[in-house]
């Protein structure tokens, strides 16, 4: 039996938690790989954890106290005698803030408590306010464990925390994200043993955890109890390399094995097996243990394997490794199990490589959160992502900024994604951009009281996740500057596992560090000085670790990204930060259910929505920016070469895939309209291109825009897509889009016009307008008999601001556009009747500095129809204009739109590859795309026309452009949706916004603070601007 643990406080007066970076641990096991002990091999073959009857779940219903600050917690609760039967229910695993105690927090670069306690300095922690939880529950020990060694696991728990048994302190243990295990073994008794944690909110290791994310506490990860044989298998270290030509490999298993009583043992047999993915036995490898074998000894296996399927994220090839402990007469004391694939990631030539292939990332950032749970993902929530991630050529993740749950890893062996694997570290507040040099203020920095902390963390995360095999590179952590403990960090990770690069992105802020990277790194910076490393000489492969900043309605120039990438090898990839929006879901005081970002819980400091930086919302439901991230990672290429013959080049981009295990669909649509389409079988080894031939009929019709579609579509299902999804697609012009000319009806009653005084009435056909004298606005427009304006068309040069919008002051810069509608002066206003058509002019000048002219010319005809031109001349030196065009805010019995343009999603100039041509139709709400804090949204580019309906009945508008225009139909007004914080406080519509524009800026997304839209993607006032379409009305 071992010795309890005995405890001595620390020399210098304060709490393990408090003032001590140096003591992250007391009695804590030491780390090592994620495995459960089996009885047999069979058992192990399963890989199931939680079938093994070594395991028992204590995850579920705990009693629970709360105190706001440490010294008001009960002190005694731990104690056997002490009678907690009148606590509160806690789950765990949860966060206790979203169980009704406490409150979230979110914040990004600022410590939580810089409010509370701003004179607060590393390494101390908060006090004024630091939240404990104290937990409770019991539980008894498997008979069938008799004399077997016991642990406890805990797989997370934020952020700091002390362990009793039966009333005796067992342990401490920091660092949130990577499992902490003690010992139970001494402390235990016969029947019910009590078991007692206290957790603490904050401790001096937080000043290590300043991740962007909520702030929230409890015991978030699994919690459960496993047993072993007294001579067991304490830790192993798998992995494979292979030989010059990538084909056969060598598999090396290192495997520490213990006897935890120091009995005397016989000889045992290690033996080793290796099954392939559909658990067949592939080779066996056994290694002799002399008898009398005491404490942990190490030992190492290896065995030669011919020709092994590999691994990489297009193939993820597993096998399953067993690996036994038997005693001399051949039984099996123990066997555990894990998944491994046959791959080798390397550094050479100067580029990152799998089995010998150039890699380039297509990544993205992941926090681990869901609306409901927090940190305390599902297994479904992980799934749901993974899949999603797959089906739009995801190929890459970073574990954004702390180690993730095991089974996420597990997911990302099974289906295929390369994991950079990130350590729990993030010191974002203690350091600003352009600084120079360490200061005393600088967390961890070359600080020796943080040293063994800091690698800690290190070998936690590096020991759990070791056998996977889709982990390729660590991380140092995120956002932490400098120093020589990042020197160490990396130096550790390297002798310790030399078959993965090591990256660290701080090394960019401070050169001194440089040592402490494989990979020069770096976030948020634009395509134009991506460009400038690759020309540079550069010594490192380089990758952005964060980029296109997902941010509200973000992602534009994504594209630009990819265009660079593909011109030099020593790119190699970017993840988009991040994945899914961090919101809480909740309800308001009146039972409303919305997605809370900062602030919502009244708490201070707090960054807002900042948190809404998803590819898919808080709930899962995908965003529009993930169709344009489908496209630009795609890993085929089509090239038109001679159309007119149907001749194309196809490239391909995977590095292990043959295109035949796809099949390449293709389809000629006119004005939407599919007219001919086919399939075609294609062979192309990857990195080839060829040109084929599309088989298609020529196009003889040349009133109607011909469009080909090609795609590649899986041919068989997977576990993450069904058969005949889309992985590529391309779309070429065969033939130019000419707007249908309507003729007149000569036939057609003549144009009536009545002059008042403020007003001239139109009457054409069916339809009645009337245009103010006063405004020169069209203020009714009757069709039918019914009025389908609720307030006077008017132009427009504003949308509601984006999030980047905000960031990089778009309002102050260009807030004269806003103004602009509402700032004309009416210089002239004009009408000629001439037979079957009458010309409305009305020509303005705008109140900026300097003024600007506009003049809006309505040409109407004797059926109704409405020719609009519009023409701005911005005065000289005037900021960039949002959008341009004409604002229609019409009754809302039009609430069904049709259109022939890019789509269905939403999509702008700068963020429209991924939509593709053809006709859509939708109801004019559903157009509303829900970001976090309501803001422009909805547009559609590329539209040849359009119209608005009543339903599908036939009778609205039509609107049709002699050129490309763009589109954009909401239930709320620009500003409406300025007004609104939240989606909930948009106000009841009654009507739809219709706003027909030249163009709309692009949204950007280098960054969300500054970075503004790409030039090519914006109108900049230096120029004039001409605008015209055409208003018909539509009967059934």
């Amino acid at each position: 039996m071992r010795n309890k643990f005995i405890y001595q406080p620390p020399a210098n007066g304060y709490p393990e938690w408090n003032n001590n970076p140096d003591i992250f641990q007391l009695n804590r096991q030491q780390a090592h790989s994620y495995m459960m002990p089996f009885k047999t091999e069979s058992e192990a073959l399963t890989e199931e954890h939680a079938s093994s009857p070594y395991y028992r779940s204590l995850n579920g219903t705990w009693k629970f106290a709360f105190a706001e600050t440490p010294d008001q917690r009960i002190k005694p609760f731990y104690e056997a005698n002490y009678d907690s039967n009148n606590w509160a229910d806690m789950p765990v695993p949860s966060h206790w803030q979203l169980q009704g105690y406490d409150y979230p927090q979110y914040t990004n670069v600022q410590y939580p408590w810089s409010v509370s306690e701003p004179e607060l300095k590393a390494p101390f922690a908060p006090t004024k306010y630091n939240p404990v939880g104290s937990y409770i529950r019991s539980f008894s020990v498997p008979e069938e464990w008799a004399g077997q060694p016991v642990f406890i696991s805990f797989q997370g728990v934020e952020s700091a925390f002390y362990v009793w048994i039966n009333g005796e302190l067992v342990g401490y243990s920091e660092d949130t994200f990577t499992p902490a295990e003690f010992d139970l073994t001494p402390y235990l008794i016969a029947g019910e043993n009590k078991l007692a944690v206290e957790v603490y909110r904050w401790c001096d290791a937080s000043w290590l955890e300043d991740q962007d994310f909520w702030r929230l506490s409890g015991i978030f990860r699994d919690v459960y109890l496993y047993s072993v044989p007294p001579v067991h298998i304490a830790d192993f270290f798998v992995r494979s390399n292979l030989d010059d030509k990538y084909r056969d490999a060598e598999l090396i298993i290192d495997a520490k094995v213990a006897n935890y009583f120091n009995d005397s043992v016989g000889s045992l047999h290690l033996e080793t097996f290796l099954f392939d993915q559909d658990k067949h036995p592939v080779q066996k490898q056994s290694l002799l243990i002399k008898e009398g074998m005491t404490d942990e000894q190490n030992f190492q296996l290896s065995m030669k394997v011919h020709n092994p399927a590999k691994w990489s994220a297009e193939t993820p090839n597993l096998y399953t490794l067993v690996l036994s402990l038997k005693d001399a007469l051949g039984n099996c004391l123990e066997a555990i199990s894990c998944r491994t694939g046959f791959r080798q990631f390397e550094l050479k030539d100067g580029l990152m490589k799998i089995n010998g292939k150039r890699i380039v990332f297509k990544g993205v950032n992941r926090h681990e959160f869901s609306c409901d749970t927090g940190r305390a993902l599902s297994k479904e929530d992980m799934i749901k992502d993974i899949k999603l991630m797959k089906a739009y050529n995801i190929n890459a993740v970073r574990t954004s900024h702390y180690p993730n749950q095991s089974y996420w890893y597990e997911l990302c062996d099974e289906y295929g994604l390369y994991v950079i694997d990130e350590t729990n570290l993030e010191t974002h507040g203690t350091w600003e951009y352009g600084k120079k040099g360490l200061n005393d203020k600088t967390v961890p920095g070359s600080k020796p009281e943080w040293r063994e902390n800091v690698l800690d963390r290190c070998n936690s995360m590096f020991q759990r996740d070791k056998n996977h095999p889709s982990i390729v590179i660590w991380s140092l952590g995120n956002e932490s500057y400098g120093g020589d403990n990042f020197i160490a960090m990396h130096d550790f990770l390297k002798q310790a596992d030399p078959t993965r690069l090591v990256h660290y992105e701080g090394i960019f802020h401070y050169r001194e560090s440089e040592a402490a990277s494989d990979i020069e790194s770096t976030m948020y910076i634009s395509p134009q000085d991506v460009e400038k490393y690759a020309r540079s000489n550069p010594q490192k492969p380089y990758i952005i670790c964060e980029y296109s900043h997902a941010m509200g309605n973000s992602c534009g120039g994504l594209h630009l990204y990819w265009e660079v990438f593909e011109r030099y090898d020593i790119l190699q990839g970017a993840f988009i930060w991040d994945w899914v929006d961090q919101a809480i879901r909740t309800t308001t005081s009146e039972d409303i259910v919305y997605l809370a970002y900062g602030g919502d819980f009244g708490e201070t400091p707090h960054d807002g929505n900042f948190s809404g930086n998803g590819l898919i919302f808080a709930d899962r439901s995908v965003t529009p920016k993930l169709d344009e991230v489908k496209k630009c990672y795609q890993n085929v290429k089509f090239e038109g070469i001679q159309l007119d013959e149907g001749r194309i080049c196809v490239t391909n981009r995977f590095l292990f895939t043959d295109l035949s295990d796809y099949l390449l669909k293709w389809e000629i649509s006119l004005e939407g309209e599919a007219a001919q389409s086919g399939t075609l079988p294609i062979s192309l080894p990857p990195g080839d291109n060829r040109e084929i031939v599309i088989p298609y009929s020529p196009v003889n019709t040349y009133d109607k825009e011909a469009i080909l579609t090609v795609s590649f579509v899986t041919i068989e299902s997977s576990k993450w897509a069904s058969a005949g999804h889309e992985v590529a697609w391309e779309q070429f012009a065969l033939t130019s889009y000419l707007p249908a000319r309507r003729e007149t009806d000569l036939n057609q009653a003549p144009i009536n016009l009545t002059e008042l005084e403020e007003d001239v009435l139109i009457s054409a056909g069916d339809v009645s307008l009337k245009f103010s004298r006063i405004t020169g606005d069209l203020s009714s427009y009757v069709s039918s008999g019914k009025e389908c304006l609720l307030e006077p068309v008017r132009p427009n040069f504003w949308r509601a601001v984006t999030d980047n919008d905000l960031g990089n002051k778009l309002p102050e810069r260009c807030g004269v556009w806003k103004a602009a509608p509402d700032n004309r002066q009416l210089i002239s206003f004009k009408w000629k009747l001439e037979g079957l058509c009458c010309v409305i002019t009305s020509h303005y000048t705008i109140a900026t500095n300097p003024i600007t002219s506009l003049t809006i010319e309505y040409q109407i005809v004797a059926d109704g129809t409405i020719h609009i031109h519009e023409q701005l001349i911005p005065g000289n030196g005037l900021p960039e204009i949002p959008e341009f065009g004409m604002l229609f805010v019409l009754d809302n019995r039009l609430d069904t739109v049709d259109w022939y343009g890019r789509g269905p999603h939403e999509n702008y100039w700068d963020r429209n590859t991924g939509a593709r041509i053809g006709r859509y139709s939708g109801k004019v709400q559903d157009q509303f795309v829900p970001y976090l804090k309501p803001q422009e949204c909805g547009n559609k580019t590329d539209v040849r026309f359009a119209s608005l309906t009543e339903g599908t009945n036939g009778t609205g508008l039509q609107i049709v452009a002699p050129s490309l225009m763009e589109l954009c139909a909401l239930p709320w007004t620009p500003d409406e949706l300025e007004a609104s914080d939240h989606v909930y406080k948009l106000p009841p519509s009654n009507k739809t916004v219709l706003r027909v524009n030249y163009k709309q800026m692009g949204v950007g997304g280098d960054n969300s603070w500054g970075a503004r839209t790409h030039e090519p993607f914006t109108l900049p006032s230096n120029r004039s601007y001409s605008f015209a379409f055409t208003l018909q009305p539509l009967m059934p």
